[in-house]
């Protein structure tokens, strides 16, 4: 009898045997050891760049800091050249500005610097009293912090007198002393000229340079290796440049801010805060911390620290959740995740230079892997977008066992998709890559059962949101043949029709002249047939000839893995129709509906009054 509420346990699909040559192919080995040589060659390739990129670091910073800043003048350059400037003087131009706002920065920042460390020994009276004030209305719970304070701030209190200091001077220095003395600064000016002069040269001659990388990458791959060079270098240029200068108006807006609460060293904080909000998570952190306990130290009262605090929180979330989603948007796509793991990792490696090229160039990377075949690697860790398909995804979780995770998926799914798309997109395919993992032996029959029964009730569900059924819509009938479930196939194309507006029985466990019986009653539209087991074929085969020579214009859909195996021998036995892909099933049932209702000449269509619809 017909079943509205519920799908019977039974299993739909027979356990396939496979001969042991055909489960595992002569190839599969080859395949698996090429993999794990890949592999461990990926793995000993990483571990060999950062060791160069450790040891050789006094050569890679200024590399990577000089394709940085080629990086963020590029569009300024581009702009420059727009006018009546050449190539070379808006290069030119461009260095020149750079280098005196990093000059005059850098200046104004050491200034600054050794004021603030003159000035720290006059504010521990500040601290002192608010300490005690803590101390007096915390009870004890501060005292661990007032000592650690105390002890800080005494090699401070005591530089106000005077002591005695006696400094051995060598008699006369040599070449190598001599040298050693002078060594930190002489590799900073020569790392400092070499970035000078490797920006100018990486801006001036750029398309010679993308032409050298065209030629490596040969003339079959010259298309793509140019949309890719001028893609992502666009991409990042653009990134980069608009990330700066958000971060110097926050700089500038705490700058102001805190010259407004008359905070000491105000451009100082400004600086940092432009310089540490590069680095994710940790710089703001930092950057806010410095000049709020400076502000504890210097003002007699809570406010002021208070209001620092406030300026940082409120300059960081306006600019974090409006200013940069609207101009930043997900251009390049970086997750957070990666952003923190890689200034952990290049602030290990490099420093904190690492610290504040670590976002620019996991930026690079990410973008370069979406274009790049060999730095794909780059895009799916770093990047934002699922590492897995969305049917990949769905059957990991079913896999998992992960039966609410698997339905909370699909749910979104089929939220911003259509039914058929869902099914199209989500389900087929997975049941799919089911079945040929189950035939490889890569899964139990278990697992394989555990996602057709989550599949089956989540058909069902978001089926049931879907449908357009009224009492007066006609029907369909769905039955498999007798001791099978309804296949699944066969269960989503009955629930697309339901979204057109077709009732749906679903009828288990009942014999050919039960179900004869039941369409005499009934007078559906059509009759899906199911038969999976190749055991229940000639069952099968008995339904759709009775069906058809009692029916004669009844549309009789046969589906299942048997019935499709040989379509041919389906038809000759009576069916109408043997549906090879959802896509196109559901058109052409429809239009064999309409055409089987036109040549019997029926207007409309009688129901049972003692039909269970779902």
């Amino acid at each position: 009898m017909p079943d509205s509420t519920s799908i019977p346990p039974q299993d739909d699909q027979k356990s396939i045997s496979v001969r042991p040559e055909h489960v595992r192919p002569p190839f599969t080995d080859k395949r698996i050891e090429s993999r794990r040589n890949s592999q461990s060659k990926v793995l000993t390739g990483s571990v060999i760049v950062v060791v160069i990129l450790y040891f050789a670091r006094a050569v890679f910073i200024p590399m990577a800091l000089a394709i940085l800043f080629a990086f963020l003048l590029r569009p300024i350059v581009t702009l420059l050249e727009k006018t009546f400037l050449r190539r070379t003087l808006s290069v030119i131009i461009s260095l020149a500005v750079a280098l005196t706002i990093v000059s005059l920065g850098t200046w104004s920042l050491a200034q600054q610097v050794n004021s603030l460390a003159k000035e720290i020994a006059g504010y521990s009276g500040n601290l002192q009293n608010k300490l005690h004030f803590l101390h007096v209305n915390s009870g004890r719970t501060i005292a661990l912090v007032e000592h650690t304070i105390e002890k800080v701030t005494e090699p401070t209190q005591k530089a106000d007198r005077p002591d005695l200091k006696v400094r051995i001077v060598p008699d006369k220095l040599n070449v190598l002393d001599r040298y050693e003395a002078i060594a930190p600064t002489a590799e900073f000016v020569a790392a400092a000229f070499l970035v000078i002069f490797l920006v100018y040269f990486l801006l001036k001659e750029r398309e010679q340079l993308r032409d050298k990388m065209l030629r490596m990458a040969g003339r079959a791959n010259l298309t793509v290796t140019t949309q890719a060079i001028g893609e992502t270098t666009f991409r990042i240029s653009r990134y980069l440049l608009t990330l700066a200068l958000i971060n110097s108006a926050y700089g500038a807006v705490i700058w102001i801010g805190l010259t407004l609460l008359r905070v000491p060293h105000a451009p100082l904080w400004g600086v940092l805060a432009t310089l540490l909000r590069f680095v994710p998570y940790v710089g703001p952190v930092i950057s806010a911390a410095l000049p709020t306990l400076l502000a504890l130290a210097a003002f007699p009262n809570w406010f002021i620290p208070a209001a620092v605090l406030g300026l940082f929180i409120l300059a960081d979330q306006v600019l974090a959740g409006f200013i940069e989603p609207a101009v930043i948007g997900n251009r390049v796509g970086v997750s957070p995740i990666a952003l923190l793991v890689a200034a952990i990792f290049w602030g290990w490696l490099w420093g904190p230079v690492g610290l504040l090229l670590a976002t620019p160039i996991t930026v690079c990377l990410t973008v370069a892997g979406e274009f790049i075949p060999a730095l794909q690697i780059f895009s799916i860790m770093f990047g934002t977008e699922a590492p897995l398909e969305g049917y990949l995804s769905y059957y990991n979780r079913l896999l998992t066992r992960d039966r609410a995770g698997a339905s909370a998926l699909a749910d979104r799914y089929a939220e911003v998709n259509s039914l058929e798309a869902t099914f199209n997109d989500l389900f087929i395919p997975t049941l799919a890559f089911a079945q040929e993992e189950l035939q490889r032996e890569r899964i139990t029959k278990i697992n394989d059962n555990f996602i057709k029964d989550t599949t089956r009730e989540l058909i069902v569900r978001i089926g049931d949101r879907a449908a357009m059924v009224q009492a007066t819509n006609p029907r369909v009938v769905a039955a498999p043949v007798a001791g099978e479930r309804l296949s699944l196939g066969t269960l989503m194309l009955t629930q697309l029709l339901r979204g057109e507006g077709y009732r749906a029985d679903y009828m288990t466990d009942l014999d050919a002249q039960e179900v004869r019986s039941y369409v005499e009653q009934a007078h559906p539209a059509a009759v899906f047939v199911s038969c999976s087991r190749k055991d229940n074929l000639e069952l099968g085969y008995e339904l759709l000839g009775i069906l058809s020579s009692q029916f004669p214009g009844l549309v009789l859909i046969a589906g299942g893995s048997a019935f499709t195996s040989d379509d041919e021998k389906t038809t000759s036995a009576g069916a109408t129709y043997v549906p090879r892909s959802l896509s196109a099933a559901k058109e052409d049932i429809l239009r064999e509906i309409r055409r089987s209702r036109r040549r019997t000449g029926k207007t409309s269509l009688s129901h049972s009054p003692s039909a269970v619809s779902t």
